[in-house]
């Protein structure tokens, strides 16, 4: 049945975080987790977002390709839209192309907005971005206003952001160091508190060794359970507030209350908390209510806040500001929502929160004192059941529309791709929208899975959609511009209706950048930045993804494959050439004073050894015939006696820097099969091979060397007539000379394709 498979699931995603927990040691958490209901919402949401009545032939090979095809799908759509605006720009029609917000404070007429695309102006108070369409699955243009140096509102809230921004940051790891180095908190303690009758006087407990001279530490909490969350107050001397800081997610039990995102009504709580019957109706993010509900009853319960805005204490007169980042941002939020009848004055600052947190209407009467920030692509703040759903249905769209073999998709995919050639590349993968064969069985269960999808959602009750709530922020990097590197513009609770799929979906969440980002920007400087680029492909544009380093992609095709190939056989051959004993095979003649002449001993030469030659029958041999003889067995260095004249020296020297070179040029080789490089790259590889040919090539002068010289005897006047032909040594330096010469011709021809 549907509810013994749900158990199923809970149990097994309860043992999985377990034994994660396990094999980190506790490290990351897990010691609350007992698998006792905690993920019973998480694995129903799973069951209902798998539809698990009708199975349909997933594999992760699948997963991998229809997620980075969908992530080029969605680049398609926004460059449409560009080259859309662009178009409607030069027709002068780009009144039917821009979406003005409705929210937007101001206008900006039609010939402004032809100027922000063609010319940067200055004190412009708009921004042209891309918004997902619901209807259709493309982009369209839509008018923001950007936060404005003229604007008291604007600088102030960009200001208080920045600012408090570092609390969200800190309190994940540098307020616990605080309190546990400057304090004395034992190390194995879970909070941190302060006699409540002596806090107003006692100063003593300020957080400068993190460079916070003017801020106190309160109070603090560090015990993590489902419930219970680190958090602490903060007394903030130099802009005169008392911070409440929430952490965010850090451990398996924050992860585990992530996925309780279940909506859940409001009713109780505002009876409780002082709203009577006015969030009657209203709905919340489960995971997130329980953590507000226990930071509010503690915060009740510690007294602290209470204390310091009491009447005889002298910071009554002080702001009351809650933060958070992440989950934490979330729990700030309901947390200000619930201490808003108690303290009216108060503000909340979530950066990068998730994105399920209130419901539509509450979400928006909370504009007046909450603000969210989000960067970019974050992945965090697009996470909804709707959004994940959307996510589902377009990932199962592109899979049927794919019309090579998942192994050519799966190379393609692999190889970088420049915007203006996603059209092309996705043409040549993928099916036009609509087009794709019905016939298949995999086309077959996606069709039965949205029947059954659908029919279920006409049954079942109208899920609540949960949206971020106050005032948004969204910070969007500035690549086009030489000075400003970021810009803030307003947006609004439903511009983040998908999830994008871009290489910074995750470290976009980072909380230690947006802290340096925020205290970065400068709201004169960005006016100044122009927000689409009409220009053709710039130098820069055409080597924007050389950076991406994917191993086995191949962005030069396969030829440094070949090259690469080819210059290992010759780094092998090369280390043979250098130490085998039988680089030359030397035969000698002695003819002596009196004209008798006799075949004198056969050696196998090597640059660092050598090995004697023997006959191969002791009773019938003639040393003067090489059929009768063969090398020994057995290799030996040479003796002290044995003197290297210049041209063995010089022949050891240059076998040493053929290999030298030749590992420099594979490494070069080798990152040009997994990155794209640019010509100078290729010029030094290339530079490198030669080097390696030259070298292996002087190698030879040990035919040169008096090893295979005629010589007299001092003593007996004998004359050595020596005769050195290559032997198996000798023909591995030959065979790793040409294709030295082979990879460095290769290195040429790749620099004249990118020249």
């Amino acid at each position: 049945s549907t509810h013994s498979k749900g158990k199923r699931l809970e149990s097994c995603l309860g043992g999985i975080l377990k034994c994660v927990s396990v094999l980190c040691c506790n490290k990351a958490g897990g010691h609350d987790l007992k698998n006792k209901g905690e993920l019973k919402d998480f694995a129903s949401n799973l069951m209902e977002f798998a539809n698990n009545d009708t199975k349909v032939d997933v594999t992760l090979s699948d997963m991998y390709v229809g997620l980075k095809m969908l992530a080029r799908v969605q680049g398609e759509r926004r460059v449409e839209a560009i080259r859309n605006l662009h178009k409607a720009s030069l027709n002068k029609d780009i009144e039917e192309t821009v979406v003005v917000d409705p929210g937007d404070y101001t206008k900006t007429s039609v010939t402004d907005r032809r100027a922000l695309l063609i010319t940067p102006a200055r004190n412009r108070n708009s921004i042209l971005t891309l918004k997902a369409n619901d209807e259709d699955e493309g982009f369209y243009v839509v008018e923001k206003n950007v936060l404005s140096p003229s604007n008291e509102d604007d600088v102030r809230i960009l200001k208080n952001a920045a600012h408090f921004s570092i609390y969200a940051q800190y309190i994940y790891f540098h307020v616990r160091d605080v309190a546990t180095m400057d304090f004395g908190l034992a190390e194995d303690s879970t909070s941190f508190f302060r006699d409540i009758e002596t806090i107003l006087e006692d100063h003593s407990y300020s957080m400068a060794s993190v460079g916070m001279e003017q801020t106190q530490l309160m109070h603090a909490n560090f015990f993590n359970g489902i419930c219970q969350t680190p958090y602490a107050i903060l007394l903030d001397g130099s802009v005169k507030s008392v911070v409440v800081a929430v952490r965010g997610t850090s451990s398996l039990e924050d992860w585990v209350v992530d996925l309780q995102y279940v909506p859940l009504p409001l009713d109780q709580v505002g009876k409780v908390v002082g709203y009577g019957p006015a969030l009657e109706g209203h709905h919340c993010h489960k995971g997130v209510l329980s953590r507000a509900k226990w930071l509010y009853n503690d915060i009740k319960k510690n007294r602290v806040l209470k204390r310091l805005f009491s009447d005889e204490s002298p910071y009554r007169n002080y702001d009351l500001t809650v933060v958070g980042h992440s989950l934490g941002g979330g729990c700030a939020q309901v947390l200000s929502l619930m201490l808003r009848p108690s303290y009216p004055t108060l503000k909340c600052f979530a950066y990068e929160p998730p994105g399920c947190i209130l419901d539509d209407k509450l979400a928006g009467e909370c504009e007046e004192f909450i603000t969210s920030i989000v960067r970019n692509d974050d992945l965090v703040p697009r996470i909804t059941q709707q959004n994940l759903e959307t996510l589902r249905d377009e990932f199962f769209d592109v899979v049927a529309r794919m019309k090579i073999s998942k192994i050519k998709v799966f190379q393609d995919v692999r190889v970088p791709c420049a915007d203006e050639d996603l059209q092309r590349r996705n043409a040549g993968v993928l099916y036009p929208k609509g087009q794709a064969s019905r016939d298949t069985p995999f086309y077959s269960q996606i069709r039965k899975f949205r029947t059954e999808r659908a029919e279920k959602n006409k049954q079942g009750e109208v899920s609540v959609k949960l949206y971020i709530p106050g005032k948004l922020i969204h910070v969007v990097d500035a690549p086009g511009s030489e000075t400003t590197k970021y810009v803030p513009y307003w947006a609004n609770r439903y511009d983040f209706n998908q999830v994008v799929l871009s290489k910074s979906m995750l470290s976009d969440h980072a909380i230690p950048d947006l802290v340096s980002i925020l205290k970065s920007i400068d709201l004169e400087e960005y006016h100044e930045h122009a927000t689409f680029q009409t220009s053709d492909v710039t130098e820069e544009t055409k080597y924007r993804f050389i950076g991406e380093f994917i191993c086995c992609s191949y962005p030069h095709g396969k030829v440094p494959l070949i090259l690469t190939l080819s210059s290992i056989i010759a780094i092998i051959l090369s280390i043979l050439s250098n130490q085998v004993c039988k680089f030359v095979t030397r035969t000698t003649t002695i003819v002596y004073p009196n004209g008798t002449t006799v075949p004198g001993t056969g050696v196998s030469a090597g640059l660092y050894s050598y090995a004697l030659q023997q006959c191969i029958n002791p009773n019938a041999c003639d040393r003067s015939d090489a059929e009768d003889l063969e090398d020994s067995k057995y290799c030996q260095p040479y003796p002290g006696i044995v003197e290297r004249d210049s041209n063995w020296t010089a022949s050891n020297v240059f076998s040493a820097l053929s290999v030298v070179f030749g590992v420099l040029g594979i490494v070069i080789l080798s990152f040009s099969t997994c990155t794209k490089m640019k010509r100078n790259k290729w010029i030094i590889g290339c530079v490198l091979f030669l080097m390696a040919t030259l070298s292996q090539g002087l190698q030879f002068l040990f035919l040169n060397s008096d090893l295979c010289k005629t010589w007299t005897h001092p003593i007996t006047g004998a004359l050595s007539i020596a005769d050195c032909s290559l032997s198996t040594g000798g023909y591995y330096g030959v065979s790793a000379t040409v294709l030295w010469f082979v990879s460095a011709v290769g290195c040429a021809h790749m620099t004249r394709s990118l020249g």
